[in-house]
């Protein structure tokens, strides 16, 4: 990822006071990033570990799965010197970026185009790969690092920001683990294992680090204002675990301050309120409707503290999202709507309703929402499910005046124990879809695996043009095939490869007669291999034919060529094949389609998990809502069925992108209904106090 830095005269001069206070503040963040790195690190270092080992077992490559093995253990049993290099590395990276985002940097001059030449094919691929990496991250992180790009333009004094300026984006610290990953482990073969490796779900959890840097650069009142860079913007099930924890961790501290400046300085219970006295007596009649804005509205000026206020606002604008929401049924608001009550009762005696998604009585209303779009309404009230909902509400509702939290707690239980028990019966029904769509799975990464052998393989431009075009057309199909059932015959996958690579070998220059009489000796042995295979998968057409013609000439010219060549000789032939083969990989580095960055619909196609609904748009207009029962395990296929799930259809990851990115498909947000609420609520008191404040 190339990085574009400003010229160092463009750059204000801060007055001196200014300049130390500045610099002060961003040393700071060094530390805290490295702080929170070294609270990660050991769960990383473990992640890191399982991944190597599971990359020793499903590498077709014997080399590369002996040392991704003897890796994983190395790093497993000696973890602590990775980290101590991780921290040297990391501490220099950003010590770096800082001293060029304080003091500016000459923009690197541009390559000449005959300079590409000298750059190591093994470099180029690492920059590729490394920006790949990084775009990925950028992605999931894009809105803290949108909000730190902010503040640190706002501490330095300059209008905007970009992320490529930016010290602490993902990229310096993908970098620094690479640095460290090289100097832990000397072994050039074992230094390219690690990049493809460090996805989001193994590498260091990036939201709390940028979430702590920019806490700290609100502690020293640098835009505090910028909240809504950490609320949630999408559905709360489709965020990676560390997102979600950091926008529920500014979530919470939004709401503490809106209780504080209510008069609630802390979180405890208050059974003291003025308004919970008045609650048992409020009848609801009208379920559908919003009671408790009824109540606000209905109180006379004052009669209520502060603090009872924001509660009753804060929920009616829960309840209205209920009452809102297009996807749930009227019957399954009815039923919700009698939780009014209850729930304010809830939440006065115990803030945490608001501040903790665990709380029962915030799960359960989220729960019923979620439900409520799977329940089947032309089976009416005797619906078993629209049965276990309302018991439970009736179990809320006539509490004896024990602990209230206990019975919304039952109530929930009782309606999870239900859903597992439909999912558990309805697991028998996929079995057949899901059996299908394992197959297809491993049939696609089995051809996504024997591409990259073959590429491999090509891409040192050093490969006869017909032996490409056969090992392209041909050989991808039996490594396919030993790929599929490499989990059963590990021996038939390295058979295809050690075939393959026979055959590369015996098209290489022989350039004494010693390699000349070995090529006699295994040719017999190769051909016998490569016809065994080609019998396999049915090659049998006059293609083959001329495939072997077109070999045998080639052998016959490496047999028939002079015996006796002279060190010089040797030498030139050898220049002269590097330069061929280098002429030709960049022939086909210029034909290799562009790499697609992942976007943030590929994102928000990995972040979906089971249960979640979706509405699906079709060609005729008509609208169709589904709910993903199944993922597969290497995330490349998806089924969905619909409510009543008497018909189940699966699709593939990238088609399911492409229909996000066309439009054609989005999430119905079921999931944090109370959250989404709360959120809004914030943002609308925030509007209105800053439009006072105009």
């Amino acid at each position: 990822m190339t990085m574009i830095y400003p010229p160092e005269q463009d750059i204000p001069k801060p007055a001196p006071q200014f300049r130390r206070r500045r610099s002060g503040v961003l040393k700071e963040l060094t530390r805290i990033a490295m702080q929170q790195v070294d609270t990660q690190f050991g769960d990383f270092s473990v992640r890191l570990s399982a991944a190597l080992l599971q990359l020793s077992d499903s590498s077709g490559d014997a080399k590369e799965a002996n040392l991704s093995f003897n890796l994983g253990n190395l790093l497993k049993n000696h973890g602590y010197p990775f980290l101590l290099l991780a921290n040297e590395k990391l501490e220099q990276a950003l010590a770096r970026e800082i001293e060029v985002l304080e003091h500016g940097a000459q923009r690197p001059a541009s390559r000449r185009a005959g300079d590409l030449e000298l750059v190591p094919f093994a470099e180029m691929d690492n920059r590729v790969l490394m920006g790949s990496s990084a775009r990925l991250f950028d992605i999931e992180q894009a809105d803290q690092l949108a909000a730190l790009n902010s503040r640190l333009a706002n501490l330095l004094q300059r209008d905007t920001l970009s992320v490529t300026q930016n010290p602490f984006r993902p990229e310096v610290f993908l970098a620094a683990i690479q640095a460290a990953w090289c100097a832990f482990t000397p072994e050039v073969d074992a230094h390219p294992l690690l990049l493809p490796l460090l996805k989001p779900a193994v590498f260091l959890a990036l939201a709390p680090i940028l979430q702590a840097i920019n806490d700290d650069l609100i502690a020293h009142g640098i835009l505090p204002e910028l909240v809504s860079t950490y609320r949630i913007h999408k559905s709360s099930g489709n965020l990676s675990a560390a997102t979600r924890e950091a926008s529920q961790q500014a979530l919470r501290e939004q709401l503490r301050q809106r209780f504080e400046a209510s008069g609630q300085t802390d979180m405890p219970a208050r059974a003291g309120s003025g308004l919970l006295g008045r609650v048992d007596a409020l009848p609801v009649d009208s379920p559908a409707i919003n009671q408790l804005a009824r109540l606000r509205s209905g109180m006379p000026a004052g009669s209520l503290s502060r603090v009872d206020e924001a509660t009753l606002d804060l929920l009616s604008q829960v309840f209205d999202a209920v009452f809102h929401d297009p996807h749930i049924p009227q019957e399954v608001k009815e039923l919700i709507g009698f939780l009014q009550m209850p729930v304010l009762k809830a939440a006065l005696v115990d803030q945490e309703f608001f501040y903790s998604d665990t709380h029962p009585a915030r799960k359960l209303i989220d729960l019923l929402a979620r439900t409520g779009i799977d329940w089947d309404r032309s089976k009416g009230t005797d619906d078993p499910l629209y049965r276990t909902m309302k018991q439970g509400i009736d179990r809320v509702r006539h509490d004896d005046g024990s602990d209230q939290r206990e019975h919304f707690a039952t109530a929930l239980g009782e309606l999870e124990s239900y859903i597992r028990n439909e999912e558990n019966a309805a697991a028998s029904a996929l079995a057949t879809p899901i059996t299908q769509a394992l197959q297809a799975e491993k049939i696609r990464m089995a051809g996504r695996s024997a591409r990259n052998d073959v590429a491999v393989r090509i891409r040192t431009g050093e490969v006869s043009a017909f032996v490409e075009a056969f090992l392209e057309s041909r050989w991808i199909t039996v490594l396919t095939l030993a790929h599929s059932i490499s989990d059963e015959r590990p021996d038939v996958l390295t058979n295809a490869i050690r075939t393959m690579d026979d055959l590369l070998w015996s098209i290489k220059p022989k350039l004494n007669a010693e390699q000349r009489r070995e090529l006699i000796a295994r040719l017999p042995m190769i051909l016998a291999m490569l016809n065994k295979w080609l019998t396999v998968i049915k090659w049998d057409d006059a293609d083959r034919l001329r495939f072997f013609a077109d070999l045998a000439e080639c052998h016959a010219s490496i047999v028939r060529a002079p015996i006796d060549l002279s060190p010089e000789r040797q030498v030139e032939i050898a220049v002269e094949v590097a330069r061929k083969a280098a002429e030709h990989r960049l022939d086909l580095q210029a034909r290799e389609p562009e790499e697609v960055a992942p976007d943030q619909f590929v994102v928000t196609v990995e972040l979906l998990h089971r249960g979640t609904w979706l509405a699906f748009e079709q060609a005729s207009g008509e609208v169709r809502q589904v709910r993903l029962a199944w993922v597969s395990p290497l995330r490349t296929l998806y089924i969905f069925t619909n409510g009543q799930r008497e018909e189940a259809f699966s699709m593939p990851a990238d088609e399911l992108a492409r229909q996000f990115r066309e439009n054609r498909v989005r999430i119905l947000a079921q999931d944090g209904v109370v959250e989404r609420a709360l959120v809004r609520a914030l943002d609308t008191s925030d509007q209105a106090i800053a439009e006072d404040s105009a």
